[in-house]
């Protein structure tokens, strides 16, 4: 199994939403500001998503508070088909693309997927939320194979067999107060070296990373108004709110509250 095969079995989508949308030619739709992870498909016609053409089969994956207008080409009218995904797993690769990551056909099987789910706008929940599950893998496995370039160093770091069990350590439980020392154990490595190699492969010191990680799962978290700051601060490995605001706010820019606003 491929290390993208193996972050792609943690995907499950609860709590997802459809939205079809019909463009005139030349008209946009707006993401709303604040929107969950945001899947946009062109049904048929051909629109333009941050300066990109998508035909019909094409996919946008639009991060959490991206700013992103679809726009209905001139010459015809689009139809969009729209997923919302609150939560549901995956963020390790989701959170590695840029704010808006278009996706063009190369699977014909592409727009079938995208005509079941304009079917099932109406559809049950449970529905709903395995096609949802589909496009994002269908979506991941087509950014992934095509832009090597812009993947993050950790994703290649999975498979060194020094870092890449620290790495599986640091995402399986991010909360746990892990030393430099702890994580080189893992690989079989002396802590110099294996700071040395982490740093090499994944651009950043090994304490860094987690830190880094931890703000990304908990922005996850805060998306979900049932969970407190209290008990987000928790699962990412902070006593209190306060501590865990103050360290979300140094990396984020923002505090807790105004993400979860």
């Amino acid at each position: 199994m491929t290390v993208l095969e193996t972050l792609l079995r943690g995907i499950r989508t609860h709590e997802g939403a459809l939205r079809r949308t019909p463009l005139a030619p030349g008209e946009e739709y707006a993401v709303p500001v604040g929107s969950p992870l945001v899947l946009c498909g062109v049904v048929s016609g051909e629109v333009d998503v941050a300066g990109e053409r998508l035909p019909a089969g094409g996919v946008a994956m639009i991060q959490p508070g991206a700013t992103v207008t679809v726009r209905a080409g001139d010459a015809g009218a689009a139809l969009l088909v729209c997923g919302y995904r609150s939560r549901g797993g995956g963020v390790r690769l989701t959170s590695a693309l840029p704010p808006a990551a278009v996706v063009a056909p190369d699977d014909p099987d592409c727009v079938v997927l995208l005509e079941l789910l304009d079917r099932g706008c109406d559809g049950p929940a449970v529905v709903t939320d395995r096609l949802l599950d589909w496009l994002l893998t269908c979506t991941l496995n087509a950014w992934f194979a095509t832009h090597a370039p812009e993947r993050p160093g950790w994703f290649a770091a999975l498979a060194d067999p020094v870092v890449g069990p620290a790495l599986e350590a640091l995402h399986a439980d991010p909360a746990r107060r892990w030393t430099v020392e702890e994580l080189a154990a893992r690989g079989g490595s002396g802590r110099a070296a294996f700071a040395k190699r982490f740093r090499e492969l994944v651009g950043d010191a090994p304490l860094a990373y987690l830190r880094s990680w931890r703000m990304t799962l908990a922005a996850e978290y805060l998306a979900d108004p049932d969970v407190t700051v209290g008990a987000v601060a928790r699962r990412v490995g902070y006593s209190d709110a306060f501590t865990f605001s103050a360290a979300f706010k140094r990396e984020r820019g923002v505090a807790p509250s105004t993400v979860r606003a």
